[in-house]
């Protein structure tokens, strides 16, 4: 039996449109019948409501005002509710915010990047709506600022410390949001990048501000999907823009239809190869969803329906771009930013680090879909048939990103279909067409690169005398085409032909579906014809060198018998198929561990978050305990909220 009265659902703040209708409540229990009174307080007029004494109180939002509520039963034991406000946000409609809205936090006011002088005083503002009132957390150049935690940061006097990258977290209890950045540049804080030598960096002139120390980019493209429809446009697509970025002087690691693990492991290999300096390009063209502003990329062997656990987060591949200290992050999705399964949970991942080098190219806007244009007997996305037309411009990469933007706007063809968005923290003028000054390491270096992806051409010798050249066409990192030539041919034989196979009992990996594209990536680069093509996919599953049967059918003129001879070739395991090679050694290292060996393999998505570190949450801001009277001045010293009284802040995008 209880002796006193305990509130067991306190009110909480809101911050709502103009007339939003809403509820506060305010339960609690006795060892009596319990009576309920709320008060309004506006300014320094504190009253009591007509009426208002049930449990719920329900209002429409028309002024901030601050609200408590008294419980007492029929022996005059009392007992207070904590001070809510509710905050009106007069500039804003009610009819602007979702029909089907929670409560979940909206940002109405970012915050306004400004170019001051020192000693100037600067003010930054983010303010949303939630229901609870939203908690606010910003961040200093990825760094938390632990004291601030309202709707606005005051500097009196700016100083160099003070430049950089400010990011306001807001959360609530149905989720959070991250406004843009904000760039605050003190006039004499601007370092320029040093320049090096011209022996050390041929090609770059004064002129030339921002460098690279190398380049290199991840190319994927999901076409071919086990649970789900094929597309057309990412193979063709992933081809093209990897020609134009080799072009730029960057080193691309090409990958089409891959299994979650495969995207896990050639994510973790494109990663090692970033370092400080590095412009680091990640571009991915197949299915994908987006969900509360994080985005992810749906394997080929991705279940149906499937879920975040089946995908891989891009929020996370960025998190670790930005660790590698690269000068410049460029992530392109060609991929549809709709979700339909509300009910999963979403990954955490910590707060990108406001660096000022990220850029983010979205191929359409949030909730909307992302299309394939078919020309004759090829497929292109809307995207990539811009993006290649613009990204060997010498300009800064959001402004060559805007030129697509634009023209994509003027296609007939998804007018109200289709917008690209940009988000970015670019506070440099860097743009892919930069010159490379390289550091010293050379695995960036493109000779050195394209020596380790060039497989040699081979000349294999029959008993009867005939000569084959076989010749390699590296088309994606994990798909080559190799080429056979008759180069000799004895007198005494006729009508020579030339197959090429891999054998059935090799116990690799076969892939022999023809793709609409064939005839566009099977082109010989000198245009000499051949005799045979033989197309090796899905590189990265084979275990060993690739084996192949090279057949040969030729005719005897004297005798008019027709012969048959097949020769054995193998060609030399290509750079991707490491992936698999660094996993079984993980394994293998594993295993001579002892006791360790009976321990499992960590899952695909524990592999990609180790690369993480997450932070601890800040402690959530409580209120302090109930007051005996609404209106003394006790009362609103002790527990009157401020801005944010509401909700555990938790510093994952």
């Amino acid at each position: 039996m209880l002796k006193d009265i305990q509130i067991t659902e306190q009110p909480v703040c809101a911050c709502v449109p103009l007339d939003f209708p809403l509820t506060l409540r305010c339960k609690a229990q006795g060892p009596t019948k319990l009576y309920y009174q709320w008060f309004k307080q506006r300014e320094s007029t504190c009253r009591e409501i007509p009426g208002a004494t049930q449990p719920d109180l329900h209002i429409h939002a028309r002024q901030t005002n601050l609200y408590i509520c008294r419980v007492n039963d029929k022996n005059q034991r009392i007992l207070f509710s904590n001070w809510v406000k509710v905050k009106v946000l007069k500039d804003i409609p009610f009819g602007a915010i979702p029909p089907d809205w929670n409560g979940k936090p909206i940002i109405v006011t970012e915050p306004v990047s400004a170019h001051l002088t020192s000693r100037d005083a600067a003010r930054l503002c983010c303010y949303a709506m939630g229901l609870p009132a939203p908690e606010y957390q910003w961040y200093h150049n990825g760094l938390c600022l632990p004291h601030k935690r309202e709707k606005e940061i005051k500097i009196k006097s700016v100083r160099q410390k003070d430049s950089g990258s400010y990011l306001c977290h807001v959360s609530n209890v149905h989720g959070e949001r991250w406004s843009e950045p904000a760039e605050l540049t003190i006039e004499d804080d601007i370092i320029l990048q040093a320049s090096p030598s011209p022996s050390v960096c041929p090609g770059l002139t004064p002129g030339h501000r921002y460098f690279a120390t190398g380049k290199v980019a991840l190319l994927i493209g999901n076409n071919g999907y086990l649970n789900h429809p094929n597309l057309l446009a990412p193979m063709v697509d992933v081809f093209e823009l990897s020609v134009l970025l080799r072009r730029l002087g960057f080193c691309v690691i090409s990958l089409v239809d891959l299994t979650q693990e495969e995207m896990v492991l050639s994510i973790r290999q494109f990663l090692q190869l970033l370092e400080k300096g590095v412009y680091g390009l990640f571009y991915y063209a197949g299915h994908g969803y987006e969900c509360s502003g994080r985005n992810y990329m749906v394997p080929i062997d991705a279940p149906q329906p499937y879920r975040p656990e089946n995908c891989i987060s891009v929020q996370r591949i960025l998190q670790q771009m930005q660790d590698r200290k690269t000068a410049l992050n460029v992530v392109l999705l060609d991929t549809c930013r709709k979700w339909y399964n509300s009910d999963c949970a979403l990954s955490k991942v910590i707060p990108l680090k406001p660096w000022g080098n990220t850029v983010y190219g979205y191929a359409t806007s949030e909730n909307a879909e992302a299309y394939e244009v078919q020309d004759e007997a090829f497929s292109s996305g809307i995207f990539m048939t811009y993006l290649k037309k613009h990204i060997l411009k010498e300009q800064k990469v959001t402004q060559m990103l805007d030129e697509v933007l634009e023209d994509i706007g003027r296609d007939p063809l998804v007018t109200g279909k289709q917008v690209m968005e940009i988000k970015h923290s670019l506070k440099e003028s860097r743009a892919l067409t930069d010159k490379i000054c390289f550091s010293g390491s050379e695995q960036l270096d493109r000779t050195v690169w394209d020596q380790r992806t060039k497989i040699p051409k081979q000349v294999v010798k029959f008993s009867c005398g005939v000569e084959v050249e076989l010749r390699f066409k590296v088309v994606f990192s994990n798909l080559i085409h190799t080429f056979a030539k008759l180069t000799q041919t004895p007198p005494h034989l006729s009508d020579v032909r030339i197959i090429l196979y891999k054998p059935t009992d090799s116990g690799e990996f076969s892939n022999n579906r023809v793709d609409p594209v064939d005839s566009l990536l099977t082109m010989e680069e000198d245009g000499e014809e051949v005799d045979y093509m033989l197309r090796l996919c899905s590189l990265q599953k084979y275990k060993n060198n690739i084996i192949i049967n090279i057949d040969l059918h030729c005719t005897i003129l004297d005798t008019g018998e027709r012969v048959q001879e097949t020769l054995e070739e193998i060609i030399p395991i290509p750079w991707i198929a490491r992936l698999r090679n660094n996993r079984n050694t993980y394994v293998e290292r594993n295993q001579t561990n002892g006791a360790a060996a009976k321990a499992s393999i960590p899952s695909l998505q524990s592999q990609l978050d180790s690369m993480s570190i997450d932070k601890e949450p800040p402690p959530a801001h409580h209120l302090p305990n109930a007051v005996e009277s609404p209106c003394s001045s006790q009362s609103k010293s002790s527990s009157e909220p401020e801005e944010n009284d509401e909700g555990d802040i938790l510093p994952v995008l």
